[in-house]
């Protein structure tokens, strides 16, 4: 048998700060768990993370991440002419989508140099 709650007396509602609604779609994002799942472990519906979630996205301001070009180093010239050449035979390097923890999507090509990647991810991510 399932487990009944009575409740008596005038009938309230909950209020959650801001810090707990973060936490809760952060758990929800990060855990791996179900969303359903992590609704249930505090005792709401699965619709009020969605809402929650989409209030948070709403209250980050968009922003724009800076970018710098800058021009190859000599020792880079290896790797230029391998590009040109990939270029030229029409093959393109594979694309990967990286989700960063803010919600923005971060494409990039999968022969990216690993320190370049890092610098991207931790701009967007600061951004």
């Amino acid at each position: 048998m399932g487990r009944i709650e009575i409740l008596s007396g005038r009938e309230r509602r909950r209020n959650w700060t801001d810090e707990q609604k973060r936490a809760i779609v952060e758990e929800a994002a990060t855990s791996g768990l179900a969303l359903a799942v992590v609704a249930r472990r505090h005792d709401i519906v699965p619709q009020q993370i969605y809402t929650w979630r989409r209030e948070v996205r709403l209250a980050a301001p968009l922003a724009f991440a800076p970018v710098a070009l800058i021009a190859p180093a000599a020792s880079d010239a290896p790797q230029r002419k391998n590009a040109e050449r990939r270029k030229v035979s029409g093959n393109r390097a594979a694309q990967i989508e990286i989700h960063c923890a803010n919600g923005r999507v971060l494409k990039v090509a999968s022969n990216l140099d690993a320190e370049v990647l890092k610098t991207l991810i931790r701009s967007v991510e600061d951004a």
